[in-house]
């Protein structure tokens, strides 16, 4: 009996490739989802703290001074919050709805940047006009007694203690 050699021409055997491509797919996937999971990633935001100071113009007009705040956060990431003498809220909303505006033009609450940063920093204000026409603020004739709350949206902390109108 003869032994033949058959002289094969492929460089890997089907089985083989089939392994090394399911390796390669395998590996690849797991690449591209700590890629992508890379992106996904939050950066868990610290809330800021701070001090507020209200007072009284002596026209029932109302100025919530920002006398310390770090770090200063966006804008765009604060919610402020009007309240009664129960604590119940009266209005509300984010602090970019408010930028801007003066009064008389149609916003009961408005935030003043005297910085022009876009951020809530030392020395910048909110100015509060109870009865403002054409506001939210248009059935409020006095806020006296009332509390302003401010909260950082992308942790829901609370950025200092309330600070009541009295």
């Amino acid at each position: 009996m003869q032994r033949r050699i058959v002289k094969d021409e492929q460089a890997v055997s089907p089985v083989i490739a089939v392994i090394l491509m399911v390796a390669i797919t395998v590996v690849l996937a797991a690449v591209l989802y700590v890629w992508a999971m890379s992106f996904l990633e939050t950066t868990e935001k610290n809330a800021p703290t701070g001090s507020l100071m209200a007072s009284e113009d002596g026209s029932g007009v109302w100025t919530v001074n920002i006398v310390k705040i770090s770090p200063a956060p966006s804008i765009n990431s604060v919610k402020w919050y009007l309240l009664d003498v129960q604590g119940n809220t009266v209005v509300t909303g984010v602090v970019s709805d408010i930028y801007g505006f003066k009064s008389g033009e149609g916003k009961g609450i408005i935030f003043v940047d005297n910085d022009y940063n876009g951020e809530l920093s030392p020395g910048d204000k909110f100015e509060v006009y109870p009865g403002e026409a054409d506001s939210q603020m248009e059935n409020v004739n006095d806020v006296s007694d009332y509390a302003f709350r401010l909260q950082f949206t992308p942790t829901g902390d609370l950025i200092g203690f309330d600070v009541s109108f009295q």
